[in-house]
């Protein structure tokens, strides 16, 4: 009983840490350590690539 209920709660939290919205995109801009805009790059970014399958921008700070 112990065992299952330890399973369940590990099967249960790793379920957590799947993020459905962290495409390919979004996760080579977060990783390059870059940030995900919708609508535009904020002051003192350059767009860089795409973020959330292409509907948004990866901006890059560039100084």
């Amino acid at each position: 009983m112990k065992i299952s209920c330890f399973l369940l709660l590990v099967l249960s939290l790793s379920c957590f840490q799947i993020n459905p919205f962290a495409v390919l995109d979004t996760r080579v801009c977060i990783e390059k350590r870059n940030t995900c805009h919708i609508l535009q790059c904020p002051r003192f970014r350059d767009v860089v690539g795409t973020c959330y399958e292409g509907k948004g921008k990866c901006c890059h700070k560039y100084f």
